[in-house]
């Protein structure tokens, strides 16, 4: 028994190092590739660009990423993410988080720096573009539910939304208090609150649009009719819902790339949240591009 005990520790100690070894060999490959790609782009412009110089900013942080493979293992860069990007943690509530099974991004500060680096200024771009799909008008009510740390809230109330009431909600304390002190910083208006989109705490017919940006997806598939069973509550008749989320690239080597940095988001399908959206009594509900990096679903409560 003893034998056999120490047989299948070894078995599974050889899988984990082998499964590691595989890990830093395709990151390898993908920074031998990089390297390759900036090298031929310096010898053709005989300098480096800005484009360049944030190539060479995005190779070295590949090399921090190895090194700490190599002396931290995957599992260190397992829950670095997990922690960034994963679900809720009820064994350590924070004074104002709210009680939730969806999805709770805590690490704030780095939230926005986090985005930049991975997707460059696409989520500006993205962000840019839901404002434009919202199609604000003035002196509407807007709610902003999964806010994070308020990017497109602002930017709406910085555009279309100038004269709206935007509000915005989030279960994280954390991107509660930094997106209050982005807007603060930006000299915008905006109500900031605690606030889950499965329970929301605002009462029936309030809001004229309620839209989300790269939300859903920390939903689990039962709170996501949840959440838009709320949304339609609380919008009024002939309100607009408006979801945007990301859309995966298409199997290549960015693809491969992004799923080792952000794993399960490289397998979202934004399709399967049409049926939900009907199913929750929305009418004229609509899919498209909102840009390169994301998807949006749009529906409106039809008038009684």
């Amino acid at each position: 028994m003893a034998y056999k005990e120490k047989h299948m520790h070894s078995h599974k100690d050889a899988s984990h190092s082998s499964g590691g070894s595989g890990f830093l060999v395709r990151h390898l490959f993908l920074l031998i590739v990089a390297i390759v790609v900036l090298a031929a782009l310096y010898i053709e412009a005989q300098n480096l660009t800005g484009f360049g110089w944030g190539m060479l900013l995005f190779l070295l942080a590949h090399v921090v990423v190895i090194v700490a493979i190599m002396y931290g293992g995957r599992s260190l860069l397992r829950r670095f993410f997990r922690a960034l990007h994963g679900p809720s943690d009820h064994g350590h509530q924070h004074v104002e988080d709210l009680e939730t099974e969806g999805g709770i991004i805590r690490w704030a500060w780095f939230y926005d720096i986090f985005t930049r680096v991975i997707f460059a200024n696409s989520v500006q771009k993205m962000m840019k573009a839901v404002v434009k799909l919202a199609r604000i008008q003035p002196g509407e009510e807007v709610l902003d539910i999964g806010c994070g740390t308020g990017t497109l809230a602002i930017l709406a109330k910085q555009g279309d939304g100038h004269s709206a009431e935007i509000h915005g909600v989030d279960a994280a304390s954390e991107m509660i208090e930094r997106a209050r002190q982005k807007a603060k910083a930006a000299n915008v208006d905006i109500d900031f609150q605690p606030g889950l989109a499965e329970n929301i705490r605002f009462e029936d017919g309030t809001f004229d649009l309620v839209m989300n940006s790269l939300m859903m997806h920390h939903l689990t598939p039962e709170l996501r009719e949840k959440a838009l069973a709320e949304v339609y509550r609380v919008l009024k008749p002939g309100g607009r819902l408006l979801i945007v989320d990301f859309e995966p690239p298409k199997p290549g080597l960015y693809k491969s790339f992004l799923t080792l940095i952000i794993g399960d988001m490289t397998s979202i399908d934004n399709t399967t949240l049409l049926p939900l959206v009907r199913a929750a009594g929305f009418e004229n509900v609509s899919i498209g591009s909102a840009s390169a990096m994301a998807t949006y679903i749009a529906g409106v409560k039809p008038f009684a």
